[in-house]
């Protein structure tokens, strides 16, 4: 969810007159510069109480959770494949080519 709202409430009121944004973090503002050189500024959240931009929000703390677990599971996923080929005879490993070879390409 995006909680930063200056720069949407400047667009929204000056459009393609804006030449420049900055963000005045000491006072929660965005600050425009206007093609004809005037200011204007709009407060940056919604509610004062929401974090600033940048902070880890409980979203990207759960995807980062998400991307952490699927890539230990590749990984141990990989390990496994490599145990069970190193111990695997040339026999057996000739029989499972043959096996997946066998598939129809629909599969």
């Amino acid at each position: 969810m995006r909680r930063s709202v200056g720069s949407d409430i400047l667009l929204a009121r000056h459009g393609s007159a804006i030449s420049s944004m900055r963000l005045d973090r000491g006072n929660g503002r965005v600050v425009a510069t206007l093609a004809d050189g005037s200011c204007d500024s709009a407060p940056n959240l919604i509610d004062p109480d929401l974090h600033m931009p940048g902070t880890l929000d409980d979203d990207t703390k759960l995807l980062a959770a998400v991307c952490a677990a699927t890539l230990g599971l590749a990984a141990v996923m990989t390990a496994v494949v490599a145990v069970l080929y190193s111990l695997a005879s040339p026999e057996q490993l000739a029989a499972f080519a043959t096996t997946l070879g066998s598939y129809p390409s629909s599969m």
